[in-house]
């Protein structure tokens, strides 16, 4: 809650914060010089020193003036702040208990971690608080201060310049929406600049708390070695471990016990099946059918697994829970077995459209989510959300997920989930405005989204703010319009048309030419105009490759491992994701041009025949069609159906959940001189 002077008090559920108007005010620097100093105790933690730090480094670039730090006893608390009165400074206490004589009836902070207290006189500031509360009271005073902290790195700070500094009188409380919060945008392959950068802004955004969840059961075994350890699937080994077995009751209870006895304050033992499909068949399953797989749900062979591991965990640590992905072919509820209370499904709908939002009518999958958590909570268990915030596949296209921030993570808070968690891109070319408000939100799941977005792009555009407003909402009409729902890239040439992109380069460059150009207003509209380069190279490599063009491909991609990519990866923070921009880029497409270059625009070769796009396809879901002879020539084919190839993806034609084979059929014309 924030109470400020004495005035009426207007609730605001979702984090816990009261806002009333603000009276008077304590003055931390006066006309360039300290008004203030700050006070922490003689054995500080890390987190207060750091608080200490932050406030100091901050207001010394707000105002130029450097703040002294004092030690004191907390005996001596009554004495600094009297001490501190005459001298006329402001006392700055971190993390100390309040003085009786300025403690309100009713404002103590809650047992919840990293619950922060703001307190505000106009003699005495007070910051303190649970977990890393006593820092996150500093960044939440910074910020009233008008302090942002947009994107990592120098290029998104934002500190206003003032030569007197001031905060107004308040009582504020503030528990965050989500226990655990979490943007998951570290990548193994960042700079060192790079890793402080994103790891010093996590911390200002408040991230932190409780996070489960893992793949895999915690003990190693090979299939080689023991094979009646694991599941088999037509006929091969799977590397799914056999849960029904004993044995591996018996290694998964004792790696857990091991892990408790390494960190016996261990909320949740994090466990689940490996990555990936191919689970087979167990007699633990239950008859209950996965839509998104084509294959059975595996979720009741897991329940009843872990209700055994956690039977035997409670024998030595009663009150741990258990948390497991609720992911791939366990994200379904369980139709037999019933969860013990203390088992935690993390959510992560990793196979479900990625497009769009939860409320978009659009978009029957982002829908199915909701059947799926209202499954869950009716059988009595917390949940925690593990989503994405990247379109998996994808190299780095323009894309944004703002709308379906705003719209599905209130409805996780809603549904009380404990923790978010989310894997993301540290590609800030066109991912900034959404990280920035799924932080926010994290933080207070009832923050004003239009405000916040109106601040975001206000300052850090300046005057290429309207531009690139227009340029994001664009972008996400785009998509939010677009009625695909794949998560690869073979539809996004129809979500990105030409028209699109016009209008998108339309609005970058009338922001270019409003922001000065040597500003960093200018440094930052850049950033996007490097991604939306990016992605105009590949929509065009990727047509070229499919009109054969490949001296034109090969041009292309050039561009975008040549250029792009190295301006994109050496940008403090990054602007494209190196795992997914380059990897992605030499997966999918370097081979098919490079190969096509070589054979069609070299030693004098030249492109003979193209094949068509449209060609006669059969589905054959039993594996039949070589038996039946579909391969064989001059064979009836009115019943077979045309399928485009290239130009769309098999969801796109109403095969969105075939798992299954296929045959297909062309003829192509050779011209006689060949």
């Amino acid at each position: 809650m924030t109470i400020r002077g004495n005035l009426t008090v207007t609730i605001h559920a979702a984090c816990l914060i009261l806002f009333v108007i603000v009276c008077r005010s304590a003055t931390l620097v006066q006309d360039g010089q300290p008004s203030s100093v700050i006070g922490v105790p003689i054995e500080p933690t890390d987190i207060e020193v750091l608080a200490a730090e932050e406030l100091i480094e901050h207001i010394r670039k707000m105002s130029g003036a450097a703040l002294e730090k004092s030690t004191i006893a907390p005996g001596a608390t009554k004495e600094f702040v009297i001490a501190c009165r005459k001298a006329n400074r402001v006392p700055v206490l971190l993390n100390l208990a309040v003085p009786d004589e300025i403690c309100e009836e009713g404002q103590e902070l809650t047992k919840s971690g990293d619950t922060l207290r703001l307190l505000v006189r106009e003699d005495l500031i007070h910051i303190s608080g649970r977990g890393e509360g006593a820092l996150f009271g500093v960044y939440e005073l910074l910020e009233q201060l008008g302090v942002r902290w947009f994107i990592p790195g120098e290029i998104g700070t934002i500190i206003p310049k003032r030569k007197t500094v001031a905060i107004g009188q308040q009582d504020t409380i503030q528990h965050p929406g989500f226990t655990g919060r979490f943007l998951g945008v570290r990548d193994p392959m960042l700079n060192e600049q790079q890793k402080h950068s994103s790891q010093t802004w996590f911390r200002r955004m408040r991230m932190g708390g409780i996070s489960a969840g893992q793949h895999g059961l915690g003990f190693e075994a090979e299939p080689s070695d023991e094979p009646e350890l694991f599941m088999t699937e037509d006929g091969q080994p799977s590397g799914k471990l056999k849960v029904s077995h004993p044995e591996v009751l018996r290694r998964t209870v004792h790696a857990a016990l091991a892990r408790l006895e390494e960190n016996p304050s261990m909320e949740y033992v994090s466990i689940g099946p490996g990555d990936g499909h191919a689970f087979g068949h167990d007699p633990w399953d239950a008859d209950d059918f996965d839509p998104l797989h084509g294959k059975i749900s595996v979720t009741d062979r897991y329940i009843k697994f872990f209700n055994l591991v956690l039977k035997e965990i409670h024998k030595q640590h009663p009150d741990v829970g258990l948390a497991f992905y609720c992911y791939s072919q366990h994200m379904r509820p369980p139709v037999r077995e019933k969860p013990h209370p203390r088992i935690l499904p993390v959510l992560a709908p990793i196979d479900v459209c990625r497009f769009h939002a939860m409320d978009n009518p659009l978009c029957w999958e982002r829908q199915y989510i909701k059947t799926i958590v209202s499954g869950w909570k009716a059988l009595g268990v917390e949940m925690m959300y593990r989503g994405y915030l990247f379109n998996l596949a994808d190299q780095g296209f323009p894309f944004s997920m703002i709308r379906q921030i705003r719209a599905e993570y209130p409805y996780y808070h809603r549904e009380q989930m404990i923790s978010c968690r989310v894997e993301c891109k540290p590609a800030w070319s066109y991912h900034g405005p959404a990280l920035y408000l799924a932080s926010k939100i994290m933080w207070d799941p009832a923050v004003d989204v239009d405000a916040l977005l109106d601040d975001y792009f206000a300052n850090f555009y300046g005057p290429a703010a309207v531009p690139m407003r227009a340029h994001f909402d664009c972008l996400e009409d785009s998509y939010r319009q677009a009625d695909f729902h794949t998560g690869n890239v073979f539809d996004i040439p129809h979500i990105l048309t030409v028209d699109v992109m016009t209008e998108l380069d339309a609005s970058l460059h009338q922001a270019e030419k409003l922001a000065d150009g040597n500003s960093v207003f200018t440094k930052r509209v850049d950033m996007t105009r490097v991604g939306f380069d990016f992605g105009q190279a590949s929509l065009k490599m990727i047509a070229s490759v499919n009109a054969c063009d490949f001296i034109e491909a090969k041009k292309q991609l050039h561009k975008i491992q040549c250029e792009l990519l190295p301006k994109a990866l050496a940008h403090d923070p990054p602007l494209l994701d190196v795992r997914y921009g380059r990897r992605f880029t030499d997966r999918f497409w370097a081979h098919t041009v490079e190969q096509g270059f070589e054979r069609s625009a070299t030693k004098g070769n030249e492109v003979v025949a193209r094949l068509p796009d449209e060609w006669l396809f059969m589905m054959d879901p039993f594996d039949g069609g070589e038996t039946l002879g579909l391969w064989k020539l001059n064979m009836g084919t009115q019943s077979w159906r045309p399928l485009k190839t290239y130009s769309q993806s098999w969801s796109n034609q109403g095969m969105r959940y075939y798992k299954g084979e296929a045959w297909y059929r062309t003829r192509a014309l050779v011209p006689a001189q060949y």
